[in-house]
């Protein structure tokens, strides 16, 4: 995402107050867009349609939406790694070509994967009616075309269409789940939600054919970067994997309740961690036009310096620099996280209270706040890492993340409903520790590990 984030970074070097704050403002819907605008239009939605669908309607709902998140996630940290690294060889090379073909490639697979997969799933679920079902079948799809988009997008130079595809689709969710939910209860909420998401992935995938015109051939070569570089599709694998079991085992576990078929859930915890991740809006959106960009500008300047030859002394100096954006990058992120998560810990009682949910949500809230806040400290390191190509290291760290958060999760369900969320806390911690002595480690050494890894040639 770093392309994007060097556009973006103009509004605030150049825009003044109206520039900085419209660069905020994009950089929090391309670097969240999907899930905020989802998660902000769930909310919209659930809350006008109460006094229009059933208790139990609207928890089929809300389970649809969830498990169509949670199974595409899962689906595209499969690919999601692979592709990126393929993605960013083509931009070195400045060689587009390939982008449309290998685009529709993956789409109309996964469109087929999810399809087949989707059809299986709620062929289970007798309460939902074939227009339902085509229309879910449809939603998951579009979901998964969204992820797959946003690769491709990442050295976007018209992020304006980006951004205006997120808003209208939530947009048109919104105004089409209440207008035919009025009438056809919860059919209407499923089309209207599923036709505005399917509206963002349409115009998303527009906006990649209008971004890389020109000549463009098809081609398979993006199938060997899953064999040569097989251990990224774990890394984000895991990575998801360890995002959504502390709720899979809370979904399906004693604390969990039926909602019909297949669709369980935990409303309590689902919706105090859905709160606790919108408290790292601000992290995503600082690391997408500051601590990436930052960075990169010094990653590149001391890999050119390997390549014009310079002395140890100016290597040295880049690496210094390479060390001193890490440092200032993240303490900047700091500033404004410390301030989010510590603001929102203490006033938890209040929050929960405004918007009317139980008072046991607090504590998960607060462990949520937490571990949110050390996962996105994570995912800043571990992206930094993958830059210095430290593959098996990163995936080490998420596997850490799935298996710990799966075994604190499940411990936690043996104690009382106010230590529900502290296996995640736990688990991030773990992982954080972890994370910060590799980069700590790996700054320290650049120079042994980009020269040592190079191989041995008689020339």
């Amino acid at each position: 995402m770093a392309g994007i984030g060097f556009r973006l970074k103009n509004y605030f070097n150049d825009g003044g107050l109206l520039g900085s704050i419209q660069g905020t403002i994009y950089s929090i819907i391309i670097s969240s867009g999907p899930w905020l605008i989802s998660v902000l239009t769930i909310a919209l939605v659930s809350t006008s349609a109460q006094g229009e669908v059933g208790v139990d309607n609207l928890y089929i709902f809300k389970s649809m939406i969830c498990y169509s998140y949670a199974a595409s996630l899962l689906v595209f940290g499969a690919i999601e790694m692979p592709m990126t690294r393929y993605i960013a060889d083509q931009l070195y090379n400045k060689d587009y070509t390939t982008f449309k073909g290998v685009y529709l490639y993956l789409a109309t697979a996964m469109i087929i994967f999810g399809s087949i997969v989707s059809f299986i799933f709620y062929s289970y679920i007798d309460i939902l009616t074939v227009i339902d079902k085509i229309f879910a079948i449809a939603f998951f799809c579009s979901i998964m075309i969204v992820w797959l988009s946003m690769i491709f997008l990442s050295a976007a130079k018209n992020y304006h269409q980006i951004i205006i595809s997120f808003l209208v689709g939530g947009f048109v969710s919104f105004i089409g789940s209440i207008l035919l939910g009025k009438t056809y209860q919860l059919t209407g909420y499923i089309v209207g939600y599923s036709f505005g998401q399917i509206l963002i992935a349409i115009l998303l995938s527009l906006n990649i054919f209008n971004e890389f015109k020109g000549i463009d051939y098809s081609t398979f070569e993006f199938t060997r970067y899953f064999k040569k570089h097989s251990n990224l599709i774990f890394v984000g694998l895991f990575y998801y994997l360890g995002i959504w079991v502390d709720k899979f085992i809370f979904w399906f576990g004693s604390t969990g309740k039926q909602v019909t078929g297949l669709f369980y859930t935990n409303q309590y915890y689902d919706t105090a961690m859905f709160l606790a991740y919108l408290s790292i809006v601000p992290s995503l959106a600082i690391f997408l036009v500051q601590v990436e960009t930052n960075f990169y500008k010094k990653y590149l300047f001391y890999f050119k310096a390997i390549d014009r030859k310079q002395n140890l002394d100016i290597l040295n100096i880049n690496v210094q620099e390479i060390i001193d954006s890490v440092k200032s990058g993240i303490y900047n992120l700091l500033k404004i996280q410390i301030a989010v998560t510590l603001i929102s810990w203490y006033f938890a009682d209040q929050i929960i209270s405004y918007l009317y949910l139980p008072s046991m949500m607090v504590p998960m809230f607060q462990y949520g706040l937490l571990g949110a806040f050390l996962q996105v400290l994570c995912l800043i390191m571990n992206i930094i890492l993958l830059y210095f190509l430290s593959h098996n290291k990163v995936l080490l760290h998420y596997f850490i993340f799935f298996v710990s958060n799966m075994v604190f999760t499940y411990a936690i369900t043996f104690f009382d409903f106010r230590y529900q969320g502290l296996g995640y806390l736990m688990s991030t911690f773990l992982v954080f520790v972890l994370s910060f002595q590799a980069l700590n480690h790996k700054l320290k050494l650049i120079n042994f590990y980009t020269f040592m890894g190079q191989a041995i040639s008689e020339e």
